[in-house]
């Protein structure tokens, strides 16, 4: 399966797109996340802590957020928009 994935922000500037595509090995968002460090290893220490992924991480599922969705457990598909981006403030 191949995936389209939407960055923002610091993510965006780590992989010089704003837009990648990646094949996870599996169907969860889990597998997304596993596959976005495999292939920028930079993205890592932004998006993970001992724990998994950090609290102010926000993945989106065809516009609902994961945690609505069952987390990082949540299923995808093929065709699904994906779009990772941290905390927006704004003033």
């Amino acid at each position: 399966m191949k995936l389209k994935v939407k960055l923002f922000a610091n993510f965006r500037e780590v992989t010089k797109n704003k837009e990648v595509e990646i094949s996870p090995k599996g169907d969860k968002v889990n597998d997304i996340i596993s596959a976005l460090i495999h292939d920028y290893p930079k993205l890592e220490p932004l998006m993970l802590n001992g724990a998994g992924v950090k609290p102010y991480v926000n993945i989106l599922i065809n516009g609902k957020s994961v945690l609505d969705q069952g987390g990082l457990q949540a299923p995808i598909k093929e065709g699904d928009e994906v779009t990772v981006f941290p905390p927006v403030s704004g003033g």
